[in-house]
């Protein structure tokens, strides 16, 4: 009897080790060329036995009143059936709205900023390309276009470098165009991974700092709350 307790005990054991050593691996692949622009996110957890898609298949500029507007498709998810679509728009209004509940969730918690920066520097980018090429219908606007885009490059990769870990030298390539038509095309394909019993312990001290913090599981709950709200009225839509 108590043998197979044992056995059982210690099967449970290493079921939960393997899971907490286990990785989150995340695929993010951006493509613009020209009009057609498009996104994919993949999320890989449990040893890639569950995992969660995200398209973007189309994102259009209108004006300063509507402003960007997004399909958004899940596909083949967890259950490796359901499929949704969300679309919607984002505007001046979205943006400070945005902008309002980050600092009603800073007040919320304590020391948000400094949780951010500690997650994030167990994060490891193993996988890092970006490519672009560029014609501003003139040989001078070219050139100079693809030396700014350099320092961009270059600038956004260096900062990006201080939150998280980099595990490979990032491959930037910027090719100017010799064309007499304006053209633009990009495309990114970087990959990063975490640790899911870090971050499984990661949530819980993010829990203990809104604890601290008096009104901050409310705070939280009114943000999330009025999103959920949101995201259920553009479905109805």
């Amino acid at each position: 009897m108590w043998k197979w307790i044992s056995i059982a005990i210690i099967v449970v054991i290493l079921l939960v080790l393997a899971i907490l050593l286990s990785r989150i691996r995340l695929k993010l692949d951006i493509a613009k060329h020209d009009n057609d622009d498009r996104a994919h996110l993949e999320i890989k957890f449990l040893y890639g036995l569950m995992k969660m898609n995200y398209d973007i298949p189309a994102i259009l500029i209108t004006d300063l009143k509507k402003g960007l507007l997004y399909r958004l498709d899940r596909n083949k998810n967890i259950h490796k059936i359901d499929a949704t679509v969300d679309s919607g728009n984002i505007d001046t209004e979205k943006i400070k709205q945005f902008i309002h509940d980050i600092q009603v969730l800073l007040k919320g918690t304590k020391s948000l900023h400094r949780w951010i920066k500690h997650t994030l520097s167990h994060v490891t980018m193993s996988k890092m390309e970006w490519s672009t090429n560029i014609s501003l219908a003139d040989a001078a606007y070219t050139a100079t276009s693809t030396g700014i885009l350099w320092g961009l490059k270059t600038t956004l990769i260096g900062f990006a470098s201080s939150f998280v870990r980099m595990d490979c030298t990032p491959k930037l390539y910027v090719v100017p165009y010799w064309v007499d038509r304006l053209r633009f095309t990009t495309t990114l394909n970087c990959e990063a991974k975490i640790s899911l019993g870090y971050l499984i312990f990661s949530m819980l001290i993010l829990s203990y700092r809104i604890w601290r913090v008096p009104g901050g599981p409310e705070a939280w709950k009114r943000v999330f709350s009025k999103k959920t709200e949101n995201r259920q009225v553009n479905g109805e839509e």
